[in-house]
């Protein structure tokens, strides 16, 4: 069952230091035409460098960021254009672990207080089960009830990630979106959350988007993956798929920046030369051709065209396969 649609979404954010009292303002288009599905209990990976959009993607899925055009369908419901009432459902259905545990968390309040503040205003249990149901929440990202007493700076980051994801599981969401929720800890740490978050979407079918710049992670984690570059989903599909046989060029090239402990293997030959352009001044044709190995004349001057193949869609003029 499809829970979450997007339909050609675009976020856009005034560009800082353009325009005087809203005059001659330059526009930061963050999301430029995405469109995704995600099924109950199915992970979306989302990867891509810094500013590819991927956050502010994230952020518009859940009304957080303001929508600029097209369509994020949630059960059904538009909530590019929702009301009161299904932006509250919404608020009541979905969930976002962020990425740095601490700032995430409300230093002056016990990590008790905190899981007991969400419960409240969610209405999800009556008063006196409320202890009782920060202790299960806990308990199910596996750290100890005792903990429900202490602040955020008594615990490790590890420990505060995992009371970020009870915070989320206590709305009891149907979606999250886990923004880099990892990048901030140590490995051991790392393969402790995606191990949680393995589990508790086959225990609770949950859907998530998760968002990272690892795709080791996501390959381990996800059933399929997005990359994005410059705001657009340049391809997309099952992940094995994806990472066995990748379409795109840029996709070829971060595959390629994946770290392997392997002394036989040689480092790659700048696979990924260059920074990305501005936002405010894309180039004309593929946003990718001024950094791309296989850039042909046509590149520069005409936008790719959509390519499916199967479950996958890329868009580039390339056919073949790139490792």
């Amino acid at each position: 069952m499809t829970l979450l649609k997007v339909k050609d979404l675009q976020v856009r954010f005034a560009a800082p230091g353009t325009g005087f009292l809203g005059m001659n303002r330059q526009w930061l288009t963050a999301v430029n035409g995405v469109s995704l599905t995600l099924s109950a209990g199915e992970t979306l990976g989302l990867v891509g460098e810094s500013g590819s959009g991927k956050s502010s993607l994230g952020r518009a899925i859940l009304h957080l960021n303001e929508i600029y055009a097209g369509q994020v369908l949630f059960d059904g419901v538009d909530m590019a254009h929702a009301g009161k009432v299904d932006i509250e459902r919404l608020r009541h259905e979905t969930a976002m672990v962020f990425q740095d545990p601490y700032a995430a968390l409300n230093p002056r309040l016990s990590i008790g207080q905190t899981l007991a503040e969400v419960l409240r205003v969610q209405r999800k249990v009556p008063e006196p089960l409320i202890a009782a149901r920060v202790d299960e929440l806990l308990t199910l990202v596996g750290l100890r009830p005792e903990l429900a007493s202490r602040k955020p700076h008594a615990l490790s980051g590890g420990q505060c990630q995992r009371v970020g994801i009870a915070r989320a599981l206590a709305v009891e969401p149907r979606l999250i979106v886990a923004d880099e929720c990892v990048a901030a800890l140590d490995v051991s740490i790392q393969g402790q959350i995606i191990n949680l978050l393995l589990e508790l979407r086959q225990r609770m079918n949950l859907a998530i988007v998760f968002i990272a710049h690892d795709l080791a992670i996501v390959r381990r984690l996800c059933d399929r993956v997005a990359v994005m570059y410059l705001g657009k989903i340049v391809e997309e599909g099952p992940v094995e798929e994806v990472f066995r046989s990748p379409r795109h060029p840029y996709t070829a090239a971060l595959i390629q920046s994946i770290p392997e402990i392997d002394p036989a293997r040689a480092l790659p030959t700048d696979p990924l030369p260059g920074e990305p352009p501005s936002p405010l001044q894309l180039p004309s044709g593929c946003a990718f051709h001024p950094r791309c190995r296989y850039v042909r004349p046509t590149c520069s001057q005409v936008a790719p065209p959509t390519r499916q193949l199967d479950a996958r869609r890329y868009d580039c003029v390339l056919e073949e396969p790139l490792l």
